[in-house]
């Protein structure tokens, strides 16, 4: 093919490879950063800035519940959502409202009530503190049972950092445990986070997500705006385990 009729053949073909192209290419995105209402040491706005910086798609200001030390005060929280709609205003991408509410108990009870959440885009849970064990095993065992019942007795769109307290827990429980969470996270419609801090869950669980149709969430827990959009490990990940957008749970709050 001479040199001319490459040039024209290409022309030909760029416009039919582009809509591939772009199909196969995911947005990024980042659910889960906190300001300084809790433990981080920026405004939601610097979150904001940073992830459009980096090209996100998407951002959520997940704050922690005033259950954990760090936490944010209760009467703190109407501020801490003027400062994220303020933030909102100002940027080109979705602000999302939301908070990373603490599993409290082995009931699953969480450290929010219906009054603020209501006022949430979204809502995150994550566990921090467990006791009563003495065992790697006992203490999967225990995290198991309170991921549990806080999924049957909250209605939460993304549990963060699955399985990891201390240590990646999900090793010490079996699979049958393993597949009756990820069942019960479809049922419920629960995302599972690809959680670049801790680098969990592995990327097993993340299959199994995957077989069931439990969406994934991509969250750095980022406390500083220079993390907000690090994120190369979960797209990295998700390439791995052969996912698409479609198995993000960004479209449901991108339409």
């Amino acid at each position: 093919m001479e040199f001319a009729q490459l040039i024209d053949f290409l022309h030909v073909f760029k416009p039919c490879a582009q809509p591939f192209y772009e199909a196969v290419v995911m947005r990024k995105f980042n659910f889960h950063t906190h300001t300084l209402y809790s433990d981080g040491e920026c405004l939601a706005s610097a979150i904001a800035e940073a992830a459009e910086a980096s090209g996100l798609a998407a951002v959520a200001i997940t704050d922690h519940g005033p259950g954990l030390s760090v936490g944010i005060s209760p009467s703190k929280i109407p501020l801490m959502l003027q400062d994220i709609e303020e933030a909102r205003e100002d940027a080109d991408i979705p602000v999302l409202a939301g908070m990373e509410a603490n599993v409290v108990n082995a009931s699953g009870a969480i450290d929010l009530g219906d009054e603020v959440i209501k006022k949430l885009d979204i809502l995150v849970i994550g566990l921090h503190t467990l006791g009563g064990a003495t065992t790697q095993e006992e203490l999967a065992k225990n995290y198991f049972l309170a991921l549990m019942n806080a999924m049957r007795r909250q209605r939460a769109d993304v549990v963060v950092h699955p399985f990891r307290l201390h240590s990646y827990l999900a090793p010490y429980l079996s699979l049958e445990e393993i597949d009756e969470f990820v069942k019960l996270a479809a049922e419920k419609e629960v995302a599972v986070e690809i959680n670049s801090k801790y680098r969990v869950p592995d990327e097993g669980l993340l299959r199994a997500c995957l077989r069931e149709g439990v969406k994934l969430s991509i969250g750095t827990d980022a406390h500083t705006a220079a993390e907000v959009g690090t994120v190369d490990w979960q797209m990295a990940m998700l390439k791995r385990i052969g996912a698409s957008e479609d198995d993000l749970i960004l479209g449901k709050f991108l339409r």
